[in-house]
């Protein structure tokens, strides 16, 4: 036997389907331990394509991701000893749909079937019973066989080829499909698609609450845009994604960022009276009519003091806002602290200009997943395929009745792979 035949002779192995699936099992059972002991190594997997993270993570952890390696190999060893067991067996299966007659065999008398007084006509009389019953029935002699759900040998080919095709899509996807996470767009803003050439924009984000002030959904309107024109517009939520080149747009969270501070100007000597805003972005901000340049030092969101006498936080959210500010003229700069909701205590103080905490600038963000699955409706397909194959070996058994009919004695002899049938001939003929 040559080594290539050894090989085909290794892959043609139904031993080999059971010992794969086992050992399939074993590992997928110790590998959702590890998953779940490591959730710092495997917890952003789902954000990511499976074969770029084993080509890129994976390896960086092999103490812990070894598994995974030899779960990829041995479904690829599966799909390989499939392929070679269908190949092998489904010809001969063809063979015997298009000629029935190769599953005759001969009757042992005494042997386990049964033997049945019919009178005249036997042959015909059961032929016809066995119609009525749903089979199929072909003769040659006086020699019988019958069967029922001819199709049904087929249902674990047509599954095989679902697996298949399953694993191949997931292959095309890995190698052609992207999965970025975390877009972050804000308000009126155009962001370049991490997938495809085109550019993203937050049109507006929409929030909606239950009487109690719990949310009850949100989403975010946006555009496609292309070449600064118009592509695609839609609603995405986290649920509800927006399609656009063969990628898919979803909703992942959302939020407020500062954008900028308003502060209350008015200078003695220009007499300028108004609002100044100093955006996030740049830090700083020109008093109008003046060479005054005002600038941010510290933004503290809930102000309060430590026991040494030093400002901090109590928390992110604006509840006490307190600004450093710096105003600079020239040479000479200027530093006090100011407060939105307590302007008594601030400690800034100009000859010439006096500044205020007016407001907190804040924009609306939303973040989005960005994905493309090129397979996923073969994946689907094949998915569907798989189920309903399984599911019809379930609700459907292949039936088959071998019998030799003596037509001058009005006798038959039948074997059959259904006990019931038995029942039915034995109450229609003794």
């Amino acid at each position: 036997m040559t080594a290539l035949r050894k090989i085909y002779e290794f892959f043609n192995s139904l031993k080999l389907t059971v010992y794969l699936i086992l050992a399939i099992t074993t590992v997928t059972m110790a590998g959702s331990m590890v998953l779940y002991v490591h959730p710092e190594i495997f917890g952003e997997m789902d954000q990511a394509l499976l074969l770029r993270w084993l080509l890129s993570t994976g390896p960086q952890h092999l103490t812990y991701t070894w598994w995974l390696y030899l779960l990829v190999l041995m479904v690829v060893v599966l799909g390989i000893n499939t392929l070679v067991c269908t190949v092998e067996r489904l010809p001969k299966l063809i063979r015997r749909y298009r000629n029935p007659l190769m599953n005759l065999r001969d009757m042992e008398t005494g042997g386990t079937g049964r033997e049945f007084v019919m009178g005249a006509g036997a042959t015909e009389a059961m032929t016809a019973f066995l119609r009525r019953d749903g089979y199929a029935v072909f003769t040659e002699g006086d020699r019988m066989y019958a069967e029922k759900h001819r199709w049904l040998p087929f249902i674990p080919y047509l599954v095989h080829a679902g697996i298949m095709v399953f694993m191949i899509g997931h292959l095309i996807s890995g190698l052609y499909g992207y999965r970025n996470s975390g877009l972050v767009i804000f308000e009126g803003q155009s962001v370049k698609s991490p997938g495809g050439d085109y550019m993203l924009r937050l049109d507006k984000f929409n929030i909606e609450q239950y009487p109690d002030g719990s949310l009850k959904k949100y989403g975010s309107r946006i555009t496609a845009l292309k070449d600064g024109k118009e592509i695609k517009q839609g609603t995405v939520t986290a649920n509800t994604p927006m399609f656009v080149e063969g990628g898919a747009v979803y909703q992942r969270q959302f939020g407020q960022d500062l954008s900028g501070i308003i502060l209350f100007a008015q200078t003695r000597s220009t007499g300028f009276k108004g609002n100044v805003k100093v955006p996030k972005d740049t830090g700083y901000g020109l008093i109008p009519g003046t060479d005054c340049i005002v600038s941010i030092e510290r933004l503290v969101p809930d102000f309060a003091v430590d026991g040494s006498g030093q400002p901090y936080t109590r928390s992110e959210e604006m509840s006490n806002p307190a600004l450093l500010v710096a105003l600079h003229r020239g040479k000479n700069t200027n530093r006090g602290w100011l407060f939105q909701k307590e302007p008594i205590q601030d400690t800034f103080n100009d000859k010439d200009v006096s500044l205020k905490f007016a407001d907190v600038e804040m924009r609306t963000y939303s973040t989005f997943d960005v994905n493309r699955d090129p397979s996923a409706i073969t994946v689907l397909i094949a998915s569907l395929i798989v189920m309903f194959g399984t599911i019809t070996t379930l609700y459907f058994r292949r039936e088959r009745v071998w019998a030799q009919v003596d037509e001058e004695g009005g006798r038959a002899q039948a074997e059959c792979t259904d006990d019931e049938l038995y029942e039915k001939m034995s109450g229609k003929w003794k």
